[in-house]
């Protein structure tokens, strides 16, 4: 069975949580699934125009993605589609997000049965003005009333796709994100090189880990560190894009604030097993990746109580009311209680997860011909 990916910059190692996904679940699949061909579609900003295979052995190809932030992502599954159909021969195409979800209507109008990730609310971001917004609202709206099945990263996501959309309740499946592949990433690191390097203490400094984007929340973070006063010191990884929210971050950063930029996977590993405390202040999530990793690097929690976050089903302890920094300051004050580590939740299992989506590809593998034709 031939499976088509589309809605990502790429892989391997291209950073992005949808990216990141990709990567862990389609290994998985690759090593597990003799049976499935898989094919990714990437953007040739991001990967060059040579098509490639991974160490897993999976096909990459690029395509054609224009480098406008509104139209680089229509553009590129448009493309794709048409490859995957006329080229590839799809037997399937597996869409990721809501923004591709647009054009679900046109792969199933050339006849391709269509799996569609949910990977959150998107609409909401911050980046987005309400033209945008609206139009990925209708990307929603499409893609799961065209997709043959539909799959929710986080169950509170499902649970409102099946209300909204009644009539595809029984094809909207919760499959999480995964985090067991930063532990295998992180084997033989040398944890005490990066620490050197920032001239940090094991179990003495604050992390978080994230695109620098509003919806992230470090500006929160930077303004309640601050007013705690706190002798621990605070450092947040992400790369540099040199936008506008980019250099307000450098702009609040103050003495006791380290920004790192982008790392290797192994180092940001060594960072998360070593940090007193990992915070995540989004306003805005899917499943959270990052505080995923972070839980299966043995690190303390702290992360605002928008939904996606309490999905995790952690204990209220790890949670502070999002945007509040009098109640994110207290809890990062020296004398603050110790938020304990927790052990990782087997649901967050790649492997597991590789599983549950073979499975929903076996939905219509088994029965093309009347799968095909429904939705």
């Amino acid at each position: 069975m031939k499976v088509c990916i589309i809605g990502l910059r790429g892989l391997p190692n291209i950073a992005g949580g949808i990216e990141t996904h990709c990567e862990n679940l389609f290994e998985n699949l690759a090593r597990d699934r003799s049976d499935l061909d898989i094919m990714v579609y990437g953007r040739t900003p991001y990967i060059g125009k040579a098509p490639y295979m991974t160490d897993a052995g999976i096909k990459v190809i690029p395509v054609f993605a224009a480098q406008n932030k509104y139209l680089e992502t229509i553009t590129n599954t448009f493309v794709a589609i048409l490859h995957a159909r006329f080229r590839s021969k799809a037997d399937c195409i597996h869409i990721h997000a809501i923004g591709p979800g647009l054009l679900a209507p046109f792969a199933r109008l050339l006849g391709v049965p269509v799996v569609l990730t949910h990977h959150g609310d998107d609409f909401r971001r911050a980046k987005w003005n309400r033209f945008a917004s609206a139009v990925l609202r209708f990307g929603e709206r499409l893609g799961i009333k065209s997709a043959t099945q539909t799959i929710a990263v986080s169950p509170t996501l499902a649970e409102r796709l099946r209300s909204d959309y009644p009539d595809r309740a029984d094809r909207i499946h919760y499959i999480p994100n995964g985090a067991d592949h930063i532990v295998a990433r992180s084997k033989g690191a040398d944890g005490t090189t990066v620490l050197d390097r920032f001239n940090l203490k094991q179990g003495a400094y604050f992390v978080t880990v994230g695109r620098l984007v509003p919806e992230k929340g470090f500006a929160d973070l930077i303004r309640a560190h601050k007013m705690a006063n706190a002798t621990t010191p605070l450092v947040i990884v992400g790369g540099h894009s040199n936008s506008d929210h980019d250099h307000e971050l450098s702009a609040l950063a103050h003495d006791s604030v380290t920004m790192t930029g982008s790392l290797p996977q192994a180092e940001v590993a060594q960072l998360l097993a070593n940090a007193r405390l990992f915070v995540l202040p989004s306003h805005h999530e899917g499943l959270p990746i990052a505080a995923l990793e972070a839980w299966a690097m043995g690190a303390p929690l702290l992360l605002s109580d928008i939904q996606p976050n309490r999905d995790l089903g952690l204990p209220q302890d790890h949670y502070f009311p999002v945007g509040n920094l009098d109640s994110l300051a207290e809890k990062l004050g020296d004398d603050a209680p110790r938020i304990p580590a927790l052990p990782l939740a087997p649901a967050f299992n790649w492997s597991l997860i590789a599983t549950e989506t073979g499975q929903v590809y076996d939905l219509f593998h088994n029965e093309p011909s009347s799968l095909q034709t429904q939705g």
